[in-house]
């Protein structure tokens, strides 16, 4: 896999740094409130059974969505991300938890994986199997120099 790492300075950045020709979105450990405090939901089951008016908090699941979901999660402001874009939906039996970490990326790309994002407050890490699809985003003007600059810092071992 590729990967580059630079700064992103708005959640529009982000939002242009997608493949918009692969509508599969995961989200792993998708945690929609950021601070630890209770609140009011109601709250639907699988089985279809409706929890009302239950206080929950510290709230974290994975989740599968198109991309006009993923436009209004990253419109949430949610300073962690871990965004996935496959080209297919991801199988019941596949938890990332449950995968050996040195042939994650492996087994995820037999699974569909294009595409990983890890925001990580202004922070954005992108792995690819597409050369070109990196190569795309280092040559595009707005990120160019910013991936420069990190990759210069981190040669300098800030």
């Amino acid at each position: 896999m590729k990967e580059l790492v630079f700064e992103i300075n708005s959640n529009e950045e982000i939002w242009g740094l997608f493949d918009k020709s692969i509508s599969n979105i995961f989200i792993h450990k998708f945690c929609p409130v950021d601070s630890i405090h209770w609140w009011k939901t109601d709250l639907k089951l699988e089985n279809g059974l409706l929890l009302k008016d239950c206080s929950v908090r510290g709230m974290e699941f994975d989740l599968q969505t198109d991309l006009n979901g993923l436009k209004q999660i990253l419109e949430m402001n949610t300073n962690q991300l871990r965004i996935y874009q496959f080209d297919k939906l991801i199988p019941d039996s596949l938890t990332l938890e449950q995968l050996p970490e040195k042939a994650k990326f492996q087994i995820l790309k037999q699974n569909g994986l294009k595409h990983f994002f890890w925001i990580d407050f202004e922070i954005i890490t992108i792995s690819s199997f597409d050369e070109k699809f990196i190569k795309a985003i280092e040559e595009n003007p707005l990120f160019a120099e910013r991936i420069k600059e990190r990759k210069n810092w981190v040669q300098q071992g800030a």
